[in-house]
């Protein structure tokens, strides 16, 4: 069994279906692989969707997290970040990140844990470059950073549940920008 064959066949049906919809018979099917050697990999159906979930940060979310790191001063980051949301390829159809942080609560412990320092990291990241922006002399010192970072966060994951939904790719720039337009004129 090839290991990382077997998290990018789950990879991939995760993050086109409802991730609790999908199961370890399918991942099985799609994969070639039997059961008692999916178990023998992973340990159990939340060992699997966990490592899926990492495989997923790797090549997926350390994108955001790239633009949001990359210093290029508030307005540049807030327009990657809405080119990102509105016009990448892989999120159209959604993110599975958010689909998994959106049900949580029927996920196993180890991903459920994982999501949440996930979420913690990108809450983390958000309020830095807030931070940084603030430090700049880019963001005003009146506003709460932290109150900031959740909502950037809130929109970004709202225009790719939209971009999801198959909503106008046109009509959620236009709806994210003028959302982000609190931090800057955009």
């Amino acid at each position: 069994m090839n290991a990382e064959q077997v998290l990018d066949v789950a990879m991939t049906a995760y993050w086109h279906s409802d991730p609790t919809d999908v199961s370890v018979n399918a991942i099985c099917q799609m994969a070639g692989i039997s059961k008692p050697s999916l178990y023998r990999e992973f340990g159990s159906e939340d060992g699997l969707s966990r490592a899926t979930l990492d495989r997923y940060a790797e090549q997926v979310l350390s994108e955001i997290f790239a633009i949001l790191h990359g210093g290029m001063g508030l307005r540049e980051t807030l327009h990657a970040l809405i080119g990102f949301a509105s016009d990448d390829p892989l999120m159209e159809t959604g993110c599975l990140f958010y689909k998994m942080r959106a049900g949580k609560h029927r996920l196993g412990s180890q991903t459920r844990a994982r999501v949440e320092e996930i979420d913690a990291a990108a809450q983390a990241a958000y309020a830095a470059f807030l931070q940084a922006a603030r430090d700049a002399g880019d963001w005003p010192d009146g506003l709460s950073v932290e109150a900031g970072a959740r909502y950037l966060g809130e929109q970004i994951a709202l225009a790719i549940t939209q971009r999801a939904a198959g909503e106008n790719k046109t009509q959620i720039r236009e709806l994210l920008t003028l959302a982000l337009s609190v931090f800057a004129k955009l």
